[in-house]
C-alpha cells in the first residue's frame, strides 16, 4: 500500500500552536484520532502552522479520508476546547481546506521523510513539545 508524507496548515498559516495549551490539546487530539480509527501512521508532528504526517492508505481507506478525519476531528476537539478562538479563526476554521502530499516510494526516501518529521521542530528552532498533562492528572 502507498506511503505518503501529508501536511496541512491552519488557515492563513496562522502560527496557532506555539501557544503551549493548544499544542497540547491538537497533540493529543491527534493521537487520540490515529488510535482510535487505526490510522497506519509512521511518524507525525505538530508545528506553530501545519502538521506533518506520515500514513499509509488503503484502497477502503483512502488518504483523502484519513486527512479528513484528522482535520475534521482535531478541529471540532479543539474548538470545543478553545470556543473563543472560533470569531479570531476567520469564522472557526482552524485549517485550510486543501493539503499537500508525496508519495514515498523508496527506502531512502521513507528514511529521509522519517527524519525529516521527527527533527522538524529542532530544525526550525523550536523547543520540543511541552510535556501532556491530562486535565485533572497533575
Amino acid at each position: 500500500m502507498p506511503l505518503y508524507h501529508i501536511n496541512f496548515h491552519t488557515l492563513d498559516s496562522k502560527p496557532v500552536f506555539e501557544n503551549d495549551a493548544y499544542d497540547q490539546l491538537i497533540r493529543a487530539c491527534m493521537s487520540d484520532i490515529i488510535r482510535q480509527r487505526k490510522i497506519v501512521c509512521l511518524a507525525w508532528e505538530i508545528m506553530p502552522t501545519h502538521v506533518h504526517v506520515l500514513i499509509e492508505d488503503f484502497p477502503d481507506f483512502s488518504r483523502g479520508a484519513i486527512v479528513h478525519y484528522l482535520k475534521g476531528a482535531s478541529a471540532h476537539a479543539f474548538f470545543d476546547a478553545f470556543p473563543e478562538l472560533r470569531a479570531d479563526l476567520l469564522g472557526g476554521h482552524l485549517w485550510t481546506k486543501s493539503y499537500h502530499f508525496v508519495q514515498v516510494k523508496t527506502h531512502r526516501q521513507l528514511i529521509a521523510t522519517l527524519q525529516y518529521i521527527r527533527a522538524n521542530r529542532a530544525h526550525a528552532d523550536l523547543p520540543p513539545p511541552a510535556p501532556f498533562i491530562a486535565a485533572g492528572h497533575e
